[in-house]
């Protein structure tokens, strides 16, 4: 039996292991949780914040995180690399943007407000109980090199997997 899981981790984890994993689409992660709740789809890859109240309640087994290292909010859940699946990192990122053309001083001004927001003890605090990992952010000018890197490697990946409308 192929196992079903959601999401595009799915693509990663099938090249890396050899397993072949049929992708269920959902609208939302949300919806796929409840399945996976309710036994209707057999695993996801999803970020930690929708899950974590899941994963503490008991109500949600997590076999692995997709970083390479543990996560301080789920310590006790091992990175896939350290879990059977060698070199595996996937991680998700967030960040804030604003449309092209936006003067320059605008997108400096604004990164340095976020970034100095984002640096308070309350906040980074807050930030990592829901799982997520809190970075000292890059200039613009290195984000926007690490958007272009994300998009070359995620993209080669896509486009072998033969996913549609990468070809």
């Amino acid at each position: 039996m192929t196992p079903t899981f959601n999401t595009v981790g799915v693509v990663g984890a099938g090249a890396m292991t050899g397993i072949e994993i049929a992708q269920v689409p959902y609208r939302g992660t949300p919806a796929a949780l409840t399945d996976i709740v309710a036994g209707h789809v057999q695993g996801m890859f999803c970020d930690i914040p929708p899950a974590i109240g899941l994963i503490t309640e008991g109500k949600l087994r997590a076999l692995g995180v997709t970083t390479t290292r543990r996560l301080p909010a789920v310590p006790e859940i091992p990175p896939l690399s350290e879990a059977g699946v060698p070199g595996y990192d996937a991680q998700s990122w967030l960040m804030v943007v604003a449309p092209t053309g936006t003067p320059t001083d605008v997108v400096e001004r604004l990164h340095g407000e976020i970034k100095s927001i984002m640096a308070q003890p309350d906040v980074t605090e807050a930030v990592a109980r829901l799982g997520i990992v809190p970075i000292d952010t890059p200039s613009v000018a290195e984000l926007r090199q690490f958007v272009k890197s994300e998009i070359d490697r995620w993209g080669k990946l896509v486009h072998q997997a033969g996913i549609a409308g990468s070809q």
